[in-house]
């Protein structure tokens, strides 16, 4: 493919990966998400059927789509449906965010939102990647009152991912979104002026 330059956000529940993805997308990034992708997926009937055979009819909504909360009530309480899940649809979700990443110019640059980056291998067209992170309060906070969750909630979510220390260490930039706004608008600023820099045929090598 094109050599585009293309930015990932990842990180910890709660920490703000699309604050961190929309401000960068300011700034002039094209913002993929990788959710986004995966959440159209569910409309392909194959992937229908392949969930419908692996858990029943009863998935369905009345009108026979997917019932979402009913997927992530079976994917989010067991390892194996989760790995299951994962393993359908991760490599359709970066194969069809590469080839968008592929479409733009060597003047654009992407922010790629991928929550499960590091669980499921980064891509190496990823130029860079940003892991945003936050104190736990912070991020239990934020989940309870934009989501509805409860701590036990959250743990149940985070014991899908790789520890933080882990992936912070396989990041490039590290941002801590601890609820200043300006202190993460200047730390985003800073990466973005650091990949501009970078926008046209370079690859930044991972081994």
């Amino acid at each position: 493919m094109a050599a585009v330059t293309a930015v990932g956000v990842t990180g910890d529940v709660g920490a703000g990966k699309s604050t961190v993805a929309r401000l960068m997308e300011a700034a002039g990034g094209v913002r993929l998400d990788a959710d986004a992708v995966a959440l159209g997926l569910w409309e392909r009937e194959d992937i229908r059927k392949a969930a419908v055979v692996r858990w029943g009819e009863d998935i369905l909504d009345p009108a026979g789509a997917i019932d979402r909360r009913a997927v992530a009530g079976r994917i989010f309480s067991d390892p194996a449906e989760h790995r299951w899940c994962c393993d359908l649809f991760h490599p359709l979700v970066m194969a069809e965010l590469e080839r968008r990443v592929a479409g733009l110019s060597v003047s654009q640059w992407a922010v790629v939102e991928v929550p499960l980056l590091f669980e499921m291998g980064r891509p190496d067209w990823l130029t860079f990647v940003a892991f945003v992170t936050a104190p736990r309060e912070v991020r239990a906070e934020r989940c309870r009152v934009q989501r509805g969750w409860d701590e036990a909630e959250l743990r149940r979510r985070e014991k899908f991912f790789l520890p933080s220390e882990e992936r912070m260490k396989r990041s490039d930039f590290v941002i801590n979104n601890a609820g200043d706004r300006d202190a993460l608008e200047a730390e985003v600023g800073r990466i973005v002026g650091i990949n501009q820099s970078s926008i046209g045929p370079v690859k930044k090598s991972h081994n």
